[in-house]
């Protein structure tokens, strides 16, 4: 059977190569090239596969088939022979973001004790998933402290190829089950790995590692973090972003954070202040309403339509009502959205909930509630009106 060659196992930075071509079959996005060589990465490990062009023709993905690489194309390749052309901007960013991986992952296993079980390169941050929800705060600093310690001494990474046994002789962080030769990938005196990705050459060239995110679910951690020119540009980012929250604020950077603070501080007592203020509000137009009513069978029933705009105002007037004896509220919302607010003092002779059902049978929209409390909306605005009429004729 043939083989594909695989260059970047041997020299990660390889930008372009000229191959054979093996055959070439027919693919749903195009054509699958085959080749006798090829440094073309294909998806694997959680590192995504690499792009760029081979034979002119743009390359949509590469595909890793056991023995081969297969190489999806739009278009058939002209020729016999071929040359290929990586896309480096995006192979350095996954080289500097693997490395970075195992440089955090060795930190957390040495620093803390947290294995990583799992990784995942993404578009714009990178996660490791470790065996561990216990991780906190100082496990996470001393981890991200030590791993750009090792960038920064510049240590070299070195790829070697090994059989099983010789392997089995080593200690690995991870072991691994592979069989045949192994390619390991070591960074010298901190970690050793059996893995077939793309690495810087030295940790240098990773840049700095920035861990971004925390979240702990079943039993794990999951750490997103960024490397070398992902971190660059995010902090760029955040600066920009909070440097124009300092001119909002009108303050230094370093004073941003207390001024959220006080601000949200401010917003929660003024959002109290507003709900007092409405059910103050409530209650008087409430009472005024019921004063009004006239009084059948005991009950006296108020019909009042409020705007979109004071929906919440609409509710607590209608909680309101049905806090007088003999209380029903027929509450309508017009505009966009609309709304049906029924209430009635708890106990009275009504099922509203039986009432509004019938209601949005008739006019249309959705809604549920109980006996005494029921709302409703998604009515035509020009229906409200009418469905308060015909709400208050069946309680009639």
């Amino acid at each position: 059977m043939a083989h594909t060659e695989r260059l970047y196992y041997s020299d990660c930075y390889l930008k372009e190569f000229t191959a054979n071509i093996l055959r070439i079959e027919d693919d749903p996005r195009g054509m699958r090239v085959y080749l006798d060589r090829s440094a073309f990465y294909p998806e694997s490990g959680g590192q995504p596969s690499d792009r760029g062009e081979l034979a002119g023709v743009q390359l949509l993905d590469v595909v890793d088939e056991g023995e081969e690489v297969a190489h999806i194309l739009v278009t058939r390749p002209a020729g016999d022979s071929v040359q290929g052309k990586i896309d480096w901007a995006r192979r350095f960013d996954h080289m500097q973001q693997h490395t970075g991986q195992h440089i955090l992952s060795a930190a957390f296993e040495s620093s803390a004790g947290n294995k990583t079980v799992s990784f995942h390169l993404g578009v714009e941050s990178s996660t490791i998933d470790l065996d561990s929800d216990r991780a906190g705060a100082k496990q996470i600093e001393a981890a991200e402290e030590l791993a750009n310690r090792i960038v920064f001494e510049n240590r070299p990474v070195t790829v070697s190829f090994l059989s099983v046994t010789e392997v089995q002789k080593l200690d690995l962080r991870k072991p691994t089950e592979r069989e045949g030769e192994i390619r390991l990938v070591e960074v010298e005196g901190y970690d050793r790995s059996a893995c077939g990705g793309t690495h810087v050459s030295r940790t240098g060239g990773v840049g700095n590692i920035n861990v971004r995110k925390i979240e702990r679910a079943k039993g794990l951690t999951r750490v997103e973090f960024v490397c070398g020119g992902r971190a660059l540009r995010r902090a760029r980012l955040d600066f920009c972003i909070l440097s124009e929250a300092a001119r909002g604020f009108s303050t230094g950077l370093e004073s941003v954070p207390e001024m959220i603070a006080k601000q949200a501080q401010e917003l929660r007592e003024a959002e109290k202040s507003q709900q007092k203020l409405a059910e103050e509000l409530a209650e008087s137009e409430a009472a005024q309403l019921w004063q009004r009513a006239d009084e059948r069978n005991g009950a006296r029933i108020v019909r009042r339509l409020f705007e979109s705009s004071e929906g919440k105002r609409a509710r607590l007037t209608a909680h309101a009502v049905s806090r007088y004896p003999g209380g029903v509220a027929l509450i309508g919302v017009r505009g966009t959205p609309t709304a049906l607010f029924f209430a009635q003092t708890p106990g009275g002779k009504a099922n509203l909930s039986d009432v509004l059902k019938q209601t949005l049978a008739k006019f249309g929209g959705k809604g549920g509630g109980n006996r005494d409390f029921a709302q409703g909306g998604g009515l035509p605005e020009n229906q409200i009106e009418p469905a308060l009429s015909f709400a208050e004729s069946l309680l009639s």
